[in-house]
């Protein structure tokens, strides 16, 4: 996470004199607040510290097989919407085309004719088959937990599960993991062994670090093809500014993108009411303040800034979907799924 500090901030005081005289023309940013930047620092709070200063020993063992956890929230979920094993994702990828002269009518969908008196043939995965991107938010920001799993655990869990839902329909899945810089590329692949090379990566590493996610996409789409399907994961805990600049820098590509927002759900509530101390998670800023003096403001800029990323995916053409914890991620898959779907119907419509 990073972005700009207001001009006026000055450490602790002005943060105090904003909330309790609400300063009309203070430019307060999400990076002013609360773990956007800051970590609550509360006696007992799970820190998930190992060997290795990230996984503790019973978190390695739940995820030492990513991919079986990514399995099993995608069976589960295509079985409860009565999916085929191929149409994990068809709803964004298999379409209808209208009828020409010479096609194999053993491709025609009957069902189509029946509801529009129109003839219209299948489209397989020989000819929609995608590349898809799956893009990983792995800074700092991303290591806060009020439970079991981080931030960035949950968003490696959501990838594992997507890559999993496109491999299931033989798209070429890959996987870039940045920071500031880029951590991890696994070019984009259909082969079987794709998905168990992604969640490999995909356990040993440890965020780190302030994010730039524009400079990131800029330097891996030089080796993607022309169009591809990008699935961003963060918690997208930057400036407005650079939010428009990197999904305006997909759409101008050409390319297609999926958002994911994974937020903790303190960061959604802001449960905390006796006075605690914030501490840096990419700076060694600290701030120490009674929560209930900041509350209302705190969700009143959330839910701005919420708004702003939407407006921004929507004005592109992107979908999005905020996910806040591990058992939300079936959940926005659904989600994701539905408003595909719909897209797709609105465009045939308009065609």
């Amino acid at each position: 996470m990073s972005g700009p500090w207001p001009s006026r901030f000055s450490g602790i005081g002005w943060f105090r004199v904003f909330t309790l005289r609400q300063k009309a023309s203070a430019r307060m940013t999400l990076s002013t607040c609360f773990s956007m930047m800051y970590r609550p620092s509360i006696p007992g709070m799970n820190t998930m510290k190992s060997a290795d200063g990230f996984f503790d020993s019973e978190l390695i063992a739940r995820l030492s097989r990513l991919e079986l956890v990514a399995k099993r929230i995608v069976d589960g979920f295509l079985a409860g919407k009565n999916k085929s094993s191929r149409h994990g994702f068809s709803v964004e990828f298999v379409e209808h085309r209208e009828y020409v002269s010479g096609d194999d009518l053993r491709h025609l969908d009957w069902k189509v004719l029946g509801r529009m008196d129109r003839y219209y043939i299948k489209r397989y995965e020989e000819e929609t088959n995608i590349t898809a991107l799956l893009v990983l938010d792995a800074s700092a920001s991303m290591t806060y937990s009020s439970g079991t799993l981080s931030k960035f655990e949950v968003g490696a869990t959501a990838a594992a599960a997507l890559g999993y839902l496109l491999h299931r329909q033989r798209d070429a899945v890959g996987l870039a993991v940045h920071d500031q810089n880029l951590k991890e590329f696994v070019p984009p692949s259909a082969k079987t062994l794709a998905l168990a090379g992604i969640a490999a990566r995909l356990k040993g590493l440890k965020p780190e670090g302030k994010t730039s996610m524009k400079e990131v996409l800029e330097r891996v789409s030089l080796q993607l093809p022309r169009r591809c399907l990008f699935v961003l994961i963060s918690d997208f805990f930057v400036s407005q500014e650079e939010i428009d600049a990197t999904l305006g820098f997909l759409h101008y590509r050409g390319h297609d993108a999926v958002v994911l927002q994974v937020l903790d759900p303190d960061e959604r509530e802001f449960p905390f009411e006796s006075n605690i101390l914030f501490k840096g998670l990419e700076d060694d800023r600290q701030l120490l303040t009674e929560p209930h003096r900041l509350r209302e403001r705190y969700l009143e800029v959330l839910e701005g800034a919420l708004g702003h990323l939407k407006k921004s995916c929507e004005g592109c053409g992107f979908d999005y979907q905020l996910i806040t914890g591990p058992e939300k991620i079936s959940e926005a898959l659904a989600k994701l799924l539905a408003q595909r779907a719909r897209r797709r119907k609105a465009a045939s419509r308009n065609r």
